[in-house]
């Protein structure tokens, strides 16, 4: 039996992206005690410049969404991860903050050309039908980087060697992080004579099997000013800017909390963070697998309402059990990657089609941003007041307002949905 080629495209895909975001947003952050220790910086300086990288990753995308929507996307992938490897090895030199900020925005830009944006535009022309779960399976691999790297500096981490351990992650860059770009990722399946989910998959949707409208994007090929009119538009960006501040600044800022605010050993935090993120492949995979299958504006709800019983957890942590820590874990890391996983197929559910870059480089844009200035602020009240709690009670408020506009969200996409039926 042939094996669709597009298994192998989402293989080198999953591989770049467990790197790419693995590294760079995830398992980087673990450095920041250590650097707090050695230079003296404070809780707003040690994640000032994640914030700059994300502000300046949200402008970034804007123009790669133009880009990858006109060309082929391989060569700009090939260039981003040459960028990242050469911004680690110069992350081993830095002693300034100012370094700090300047290899960030570089590392940044590097990420911004093979990370999420590429990955997903990819994804989205090599799958339809199975776009839930081909979706679900590409983000599962920023889990399975973060959740496998931590535990290879673990060491490094303990003894407060960073240097080390930012060597060992510039080797693993070298290997896993090209080398599927050059295979077997390609930019089409119109280049080899394929077609999105093969062509047995494809006679099966010819069939009835799946409703074209759902599969396409409910919005197909509609124009970035004419989607700028639409109220779903609004609703959606809201919902995922929100989803995304909970989502990135709390990671940046997690690795601190636990080790200079509930006092978490930096061995135990390796553990912790490593189970943190083999839940959220356990998320990723079921999300993705279940929106396949069941209305994906349901499973979004289901992903935020996890993500809520996480943070209240985090919010009554202080004074606890450290084996309390581990369950946090759990139940914030399938919140934080069902959320993750739900919003890039939402986009996708309303707006796959020639379109699609350009209006998710928007999306991008403003999550981006927000997680830029989320992580700035959540280091700013933390300085001020000596807490994260204010910050905590902050994303609690945030997860509610965005599933408030899911909900209005799904009723919308559901006249859609009805109205696609009866054409």
């Amino acid at each position: 039996m042939r094996v669709f080629y597009g298994w192998y495209v989402l293989g080198g895909l999953f591989t770049v992206y467990a790197v790419s975001n693995g590294v760079t947003n995830f398992t980087l952050p673990l450095f920041y005690p250590s650097l707090m220790e050695e230079f003296g910086w404070d809780y707003e300086e040690i994640v000032r410049p994640a914030s700059l990288k994300f502000i300046a990753a949200a402008f970034y995308s804007l123009i790669i969404g133009y880009l990858i929507d006109r060309y082929a996307p391989r060569p700009i992938m090939i260039i981003g991860a040459s960028l990242m490897i050469l911004g680690l090895v110069l992350y081993t030199f830095m002693s300034e903050i100012t370094h700090f900020v300047a290899i960030y925005l570089f590392m940044g830009f590097g990420l911004s050309l093979c990370g999420l944006l590429p990955c997903m535009v990819l994804t989205s022309r090599w799958f339809t039908i199975h776009r839930g779960i081909a979706v679900g399976i590409l983000l599962m691999a920023s889990s399975v980087g973060a959740s496998i790297f931590p535990l290879l500096i673990k060491g490094t981490l303990e003894s407060g060697d960073w240097r080390q351990g930012a060597y060992i992650l510039v080797i693993v860059s070298l290997v896993f992080l090209l080398l599927p770009i050059v295979w077997p990722i390609k930019s089409r399946p119109q280049d080899i004579g394929e077609v999105p989910d093969g062509k047995d998959n494809q006679s099966s949707s010819d069939k009835g099997d799946f409703k074209e409208k759902k599969v396409v994007g409910y919005y197909s090929g509609i124009a970035v000013s004419d989607a700028a009119k639409l109220p779903s538009f609004y609703l959606l960006l809201f919902a995922t800017a929100t989803l995304w501040f909970c989502i990135s600044a709390m990671v940046h800022h997690q690795p601190i909390y636990l080790v200079k605010d509930i006092g978490l050993s930096k061995g135990d935090l390796a553990q912790v963070t490593s189970l943190f993120f083999f839940c959220s492949i356990i998320g990723k995979f079921s999300f993705g697998w279940l929106s396949d299958r069941v209305n994906k504006g349901a499973v979004m709800l289901m992903a935020i309402t996890n993500l809520i019983i996480g943070l209240l957890i985090l919010r009554f942590l202080e004074g606890l059990s450290l084996n309390i820590v581990y369950l946090y874990a759990i139940v914030y890391g399938i919140g934080f990657s069902g959320c993750f996983t739900m919003v890039q197929l939402m986009v996708a559910e309303l707006f796959a089609g020639p379109t699609y870059g350009r209006i998710l480089a928007i999306y991008l844009f403003v999550d981006t941003l927000i997680s830029g200035l989320g992580t700035w602020l959540l280091g700013f009240i933390r300085n001020e007041l000596g807490t994260y709690i204010p910050a905590i009670h902050l994303m609690l408020a945030m997860c509610v307002t965005a599933f408030v506009c899911v909900t209005i969200l799904n009723k919308l996409t559901k006249k859609l949905a009805v109205a696609s039926e009866a054409l």
